[in-house]
């Protein structure tokens, strides 16, 4: 990578010649301020609500193309290699990734299996390939910039889907359940697995997006200057950019359309979290799974697997399940009512507070598919007919509607808002002052 790719100049003290990557607006709470001078490793916060801006990486490309292609070797492995094994009753079983996702399908859940197919194959090669590309497409110049933004664009939105990490969790509960049962072999894609989680998790550590998008527009075509800060500048949700146009006009940096707040956020938030609520109730009532065992049929439900962890002793992994199925989704819908309501009634108290909750429930929901995982590794290993059987029930498909709905509402939701409910009496205060 060319060592002009990254502009580490300090922006102008002029405001006329000041370029729009000299400023940032916060996407949690709409404050926009101008990057202090960044160097490596210095990171630049919103000064309102201290949500971080901008990371500046040492080795933004050179690092995340080295994790980043390690990842895919992990990851090429793990798509079709066994990664478990085990033997009961004289017969043996084995299962890769796509073996649990076939079984829900044929045991009549094909969107749950779709869902599990999807989080830990689909999304992390997607993410994997678009990292790659963009940033060796950045090195060699093979690639147009334009199709590089495009690829990049989407990166962001499909992070919090690639679940390589939660899935293994959920491998680690199933493995206890596994060991009651049959003799279980752990094989050679599960390490690959662990690597690829690792390799993953260094590769989005490493990644700088502010370096990838400025060095993008070194490589197409820099935005022009802003001139002097003034109203009528609008953030690009995609890249950060602050642009001087209309709302549906394209941002100038990334071409994604421009909003001054996400459309429809609450009325979105609502429905979403109303729909989650209805599936909440069955999802915790209903069985996930009917567990077959020498002809005796049990089925349990989400509580009732955390009860026969604990019976067995394993309290860590108990109380690991009652935070990621129970506590985490009744902590999000509770915790995002509280910010629709306190928007939506203009509330000035708590904004700091709020916003921090808004990124914790941002950050802890995809881990609630923990339980959706295990019940895809043990349908499909545990098929031995009326010796050992286990198939999902209709708790299932309800408990991963609730983890994918509260996914939606959270995202949907603009913290923004909240921001500017609290600000509007302000105004309207000071207007009848003055």
């Amino acid at each position: 990578m060319p060592e002009d790719a990254l502009d580490l100049d300090p922006p102008p003290t002029e405001p006329e010649t000041r370029h729009p990557e000299d400023w940032r607006e916060c996407e949690q709470c709409g404050f926009i301020s101008q990057l202090p001078r960044m160097r490596p490793e210095l990171v630049a916060d919103c000064p309102r609500c201290s949500h971080t801006l901008w990371r500046m990486r040492r080795y933004p490309f050179q690092l995340p193309i080295a994790c980043g292609l390690a990842a895919l070797l992990f990851y090429l492995y793990a798509i079709i290699a066994p990664f478990l094994e085990i033997t009961a009753y004289g017969r043996f079983q084995l299962a890769k990734l796509e073996t649990g996702p076939i079984q829900l399908s044929l045991q009549g859940f094909e969107l749950v299996g779709a869902l599990v197919l999807a989080v830990t194959v689909i999304f992390p090669g997607l993410k994997l390939a678009i990292m790659l590309l963009t940033l060796m497409g950045l090195d060699s110049r093979l690639i147009p910039a334009r199709l590089l933004k495009a690829m990049f664009r989407i990166y962001g939105p499909i992070g919090p889907w690639a679940m390589i990490d939660v899935y293994l969790l959920g491998f680690l509960v199933a493995y206890t359940r596994l060991t009651a049962i049959a003799e279980v072999h752990l094989d050679t894609a599960l390490y690959s697995l662990i690597g690829l989680m690792i390799t993953m998790a260094a590769a989005d550590a490493a990644l700088d997006s502010e370096a990838v998008w400025r060095a993008l527009d070194e490589a197409d075509a820099r935005p022009e200057p802003l001139g002097a800060l003034a109203a009528g500048v609008i953030g690009c949700h995609c890249c950060g950019l602050v642009n001087r146009e209309e709302e549906g006009a394209r941002c100038h940096r990334c071409r994604a359309t421009l909003r001054f707040r996400k459309k429809d956020s609450i009325a979105r938030s609502w429905a979403f979290m109303l729909a989650a609520v209805l599936l909440y109730i069955p999802a915790n009532v209903y069985p996930v799974m009917i567990i077959t065992q020498l002809l005796e049929t049990k089925p349990f439900t989400i509580m009732g697997g955390i009860v026969e962890l604990a019976s067995y002793g394993l309290w860590p992994l108990a109380l690991l399940v009652f935070i990621a199925s129970i506590t985490i989704p009744l902590l999000k819908l509770l915790t995002l009512a509280y910010m629709l309501i306190t928007t939506q009634t203009g509330s000035a108290e708590h904004l700091i507070g709020r916003t921090i909750a808004f990124r914790i429930i941002d950050f802890i929901g995809r881990w609630s598919m923990i339980d959706v995982f295990m019940i895809s590794i043990l349908v499909a290993l545990v098929r031995f007919g009326q010796f050992a059987n286990i198939q999902a029930d209709l708790g299932a498909p309800c408990f991963a509607g609730v983890v994918v709905l509260t996914m939606f509402a959270v995202e949907s939701f603009d913290p923004r808002l909240m921001w500017d409910a609290a600000e509007e009496p302000n105004a309207e205060q000071a207007a009848v002052t003055i």
